[in-house]
C-alpha cells in the first residue's frame, strides 16, 4: 500500500486521505411540519421534524418541541431553511461536536441560545446521532457506552379542567391496565378544585402507586407555597412547574420550605447551563430535560450530570412528540441510566402508533417501555405516511388556554 496518495500535482500524507474516506457529507437538510387533531382537550397538534440526508444515502431523523408537539413549526421550518441548511449542507455528518458548535454560532448570538435556538438545534443533532447509529450499526444508546434496556413509565394526565376529579381518576385506567405504577395530574383550576383532584385521583389509584402534579406555571411562589402545604399528605413524588421558572427566587422560597414535595421543572429550561443555575440556587429538586427541547442528547447528558454533581433525580419530561421525539430521548436516558421517563397516554397518537407500533401504549407490558434496539435512534418507517398527517393552522395550548401559565389563577 501506498504510503502518500496526491490531490492534483501535490503529495500528501495517506492518513489524511483515509480521513478524509471516512467523511459522510450532510447533502441535504430540511424540517416537515405535521399535524392532527387531538381529542382531549379537542384542539389542534402541531408537530415539526428535521431530516437529514447524506451523500452515502444515509438518513437521520430528528424532531424541534415546545412541549406537546410544537406551537410554532413553521417558525422552526424557516429557521432549518434559511440558516442551517445553507451552511450545514457540505460539512462532515459525523463531526457531530463540530456541527453543534456551527450552529450554536449560527444562532446564539443573535436568535438567542436558549428556547428556539435550542429546539432547532437540538432537532438537527438528534438527526445527526440517528445517521451516527446507523453508520456504525449501533443504537444511539449503545454509541453512549450502553445503559439499561428498559424504564419505567410515569402517565401523564389531561387538561380537561372543565371536567371533575372522577373523570381525570378514570382518565388513567387504560396506562393502569398496561401496568403503570406512576401518574401525573394536571392542575391549574384553583387551589381548593386541585386539592380535591389529587386526593381523588389518589385514593383512585391506591397506596401502591405514586402520584405526581404538574400545575404550569400557574401559582405565584406565594400561592405555591400555599398550596404545596395543602398536597403534602398526598404523598407527591413531585411537584413540577408550581410557579414560573425564570421566577428563580420565587421557586428557591418554594423548594425551600416544599419537602418531602420535591419542585420539579424542564419543560421551559432549555440548557444545561440553565439547570446548571437552578440547582446552585437550590431553586430545584427534580430535573426534566427533553432533547428535543433543551439542545440535543449530548445537552442532557450534560444535564444528567450536573443533577449528580448536586445530588438531584433526572426524569426526562417527554412532552408527546412523536415517535422521532420519543426514541431519542429514550436513547438519552437509557445511557444516564434514569429511574423512569414521561409517556404521554392520551388514546389518540397516531404519529407515533403509526411510526413506531412497539412504542405504541397498546404495547407497553408492566408499566415499562423497551428501548428501541436498532440502529441510530431504533426505529424504521415509510417516510410517505408523513403525507397522512399534514400540518394546518390551528387552536394551539396558548390560545385554548388563554390565561393559563401566566400564574393568575381563576
Amino acid at each position: 500500500m501506498s504510503t502518500a496518495c496526491y490531490v492534483g500535482s501535490g503529495r500528501i500524507d495517506v492518513r489524511l486521505c483515509f480521513y478524509q474516506s471516512l467523511q459522510m457529507r450532510i447533502s441535504n437538510i430540511s424540517a416537515r411540519c405535521l399535524g392532527y387533531r387531538k381529542t382531549d382537550p379537542p384542539m389542534a397538534r402541531a408537530f415539526v421534524v428535521v431530516r437529514v440526508e447524506t451523500d452515502s444515502g444515509l438518513v437521520g431523523w430528528g424532531e424541534a418541541s415546545s412541549n406537546w408537539g410544537h406551537s410554532y413549526p413553521t417558525v422552526v421550518e424557516t429557521v432549518v431553511r434559511d440558516v442551517i441548511a445553507p451552511n450545514l449542507e457540505g460539512t462532515d455528518a459525523l463531526a457531530l461536536r463540530a456541527r453543534l458548535s456551527q450552529m450554536h454560532v449560527l444562532l446564539d448570538g443573535y436568535l438567542g441560545w436558549e428556547g428556539l435556538s435550542s429546539q432547532v438545534i437540538g432537532a438537527v443533532e438528534i438527526a445527526l446521532w440517528d445517521i451516527a447509529g446507523k453508520h456504525h450499526g449501533a443504537s444511539v444508546a449503545q454509541l453512549l457506552g450502553g445503559g439499561i434496556e428498559s424504564i419505567p413509565l410515569y402517565g401523564t394526565g389531561t387538561t380537561m379542567f372543565e371536567e371533575g376529579p372522577d373523570y381525570h381518576a378514570h382518565y388513567f385506567d387504560q396506562c393502569l391496565s398496561h401496568g403503570f405504577r406512576n401518574v401525573k395530574v394536571r392542575l391549574g383550576k384553583n387551589p381548593d378544585a386541585d386539592v380535591d383532584l389529587v386526593r381523588v385521583v389518589k385514593d383512585y389509584i391506591g397506596p401502591d402507586k405514586r402520584i405526581m402534579a404538574d400545575a404550569y406555571w400557574g401559582y405565584s411562589p406565594e400561592e405555591a407555597i400555599a398550596l404545596t402545604d395543602r398536597l403534602k399528605p398526598f404523598g407527591l413524588y413531585f411537584f413540577e412547574e408550581p410557579c414560573p421558572q425564570y421566577d428563580v427566587d420565587g421557586l428557591a422560597r418554594l423548594a425551600a420550605r416544599s419537602l418531602p414535595v420535591r419542585v420539579a421543572g424542564g419543560e421551559r429550561i432549555y440548557s444545561p447551563g440553565q439547570y446548571r443555575m437552578l440547582a446552585e440556587r437550590g431553586a430545584i429538586h427534580v430535573f426534566q430535560p427533553d432533547a428535543s427541547l433543551c439542545g440535543g442528547i449530548l445537552a442532557c447528558l450534560d444535564i444528567a450530570a450536573v443533577a449528580r454533581a448536586h445530588g438531584l433525580e433526572v426524569i426526562p419530561h417527554v412532552g408527546g412528540p412523536t415517535a422521532i421525539g420519543l426514541a431519542a430521548n429514550l436513547q438519552w436516558a437509557a445511557a444516564a441510566a434514569v429511574p423512569m421517563i414521561e409517556w404521554d397516554i392520551d388514546p389518540h397518537q397516531p404519529l407515533v402508533d403509526t411510526l413506531a407500533p412497539d412504542l405504541a401504549l397498546s404495547r407497553i407490558a408492566d408499566g415499562v417501555t423497551h428501548i428501541p434496539g436498532g440502529p441510530g435512534l431504533g426505529i424504521e418507517f415509510d417516510e410517505a405516511v408523513l403525507d397522512d398527517f399534514p400540518h394546518e393552522r390551528g387552536d394551539t395550548y396558548a390560545e385554548v388556554f388563554t390565561d393559563h401559565e401566566t400564574g393568575r389563577i381563576d
